[in-house]
């Protein structure tokens, strides 16, 4: 089997779940294909992976870029002939082979008209595809809400390395206070100010023993600067555009993902539970199927909720570990590469 796997940007250029995700994929699937990787690049030719085929996308427009990897990916259609291909972009010529969209976010639950309309014109340009692969139901619901035919969706989830994303080993830390993380790329629709809110909330004989770190790529630099400032005079460091976030996650005691609208599933409580790490999450359907229930789910932007519960997983260490193990053992069990490749492997074979 041969897969072209196209994406205009991936990590290191873009750091964000959905293109480590699909980077992921690319990899998995090695031992099991040939796989060609095409992947843009904004700021440097390193900005793509070093496997792939790298399109400059430097001082282009946005309708520019979607031209020149457009553009790219049809030369190297031609060029390697692929059985399917797998594409993150709808931004693509006709091309002769099948082709896979992979979709892991859309727009939020109670979208602006101008993000209606968006979301139609993409259900629209999928109908192209021999099939959209989404990680969960709530995503699938959203598209065929939008008009993609439903015979069109395959729900499949999204992929963990259960080796790289796993408990840290044992040892001493030179701080005693109780971690908590909240990881993500950083822009407002994250909800990084909700968790430093709580944080910030909490009694002061609790928040002696509690730190706070906000990591992910900047996505929005003002939000960063509103954040500084929230966060002077509190427990709180920032690690900005972290190449790798499995050591940021196996150093946590407790994850939060105060994400505000449902925008769809949540790499990062995923691979915190991989990590043997309890998630704390706001209570929305798709980062509930993401978790499989597992970690404490409260009220969506109930502030007070999140930090009720911070202060009962300080109190009890033993329930942090309760629910780490759980978590893990689900993630293994359900989202494990060997199952996740099982279901890709089913459903590229029958497009073939």
């Amino acid at each position: 089997m041969k897969l072209l796997m196209c994406s205009p940007r991936l990590p290191p250029d873009e750091w964000s779940g959905a293109g480590r995700s699909f980077l992921d994929l690319a990899r998995h699937a090695r031992p099991h294909a040939e796989v060609r990787l095409v992947a843009g690049w904004t700021r440097a030719r390193g900005g793509a992976p070093v496997e792939a085929v790298g399109v400059d996308l430097s001082d282009q427009t946005v309708h520019g870029a979607r031209m020149r990897f457009g553009r790219a990916v049809s030369a190297e259609c031609g060029r390697f002939e692929p059985d399917v291909l797998i594409t993150r972009t709808l931004a693509l010529p006709p091309m002769s082979s099948p082709f896979v969209v992979v979709v892991q976010q859309v727009v939020r639950v109670q979208p602006k008209p101008r993000d209606q309309m968006r979301l139609r014109a993409y259900a629209l340009m999928a109908r192209r595809a021999a099939a959209v692969v989404v990680p969960d139901a709530a995503t699938a619901r959203s598209l065929v809400a939008a008009g993609l035919p439903e015979g069109k969706l395959r729900v499949i989830p999204v992929g963990v390395d259960v080796e790289r994303f796993s408990p840290a080993p044992k040892r001493e830390r030179s701080d005693p206070r109780m971690h908590v993380v909240c990881a993500g790329r950083i822009r407002p629709d994250k909800g990084q100010h909700l968790a430093l809110d709580a944080v910030a909330r909490l009694f002061v004989r609790d928040k002696k023993h509690v730190r706070l770190t906000i990591a992910g790529a900047v996505g929005d630099s003002v939000y960063l600067d509103q954040l500084r400032v929230q966060a002077y005079d509190q427990p709180v460091t920032f690690v900005l555009n972290p190449q790798r976030m499995a050591p940021v996650l196996q150093d946590a005691d407790v994850v939060v993902v105060p994400s505000i609208v449902e925008a769809g599933f949540s790499t990062t409580a995923v691979e915190a539970l991989a990590c043997g790490v309890p998630v704390v999450w706001f209570d929305q359907s798709s980062v509930r199927e993401a978790v499989g229930g597992h970690g404490v789910a409260v009220a969506p932007n109930d502030v007070p909720a999140m930090r009720s519960a911070l202060r009962k997983l300080l109190h009890e260490p033993e329930e942090r570990v309760r629910l780490g193990t759980a978590g893990r053992r689900y993630v293994v069990g359900s989202m494990g590469w060997d199952r996740v490749w099982d279901q890709w492997s089913r459903l590229l074979s029958s497009l073939m």
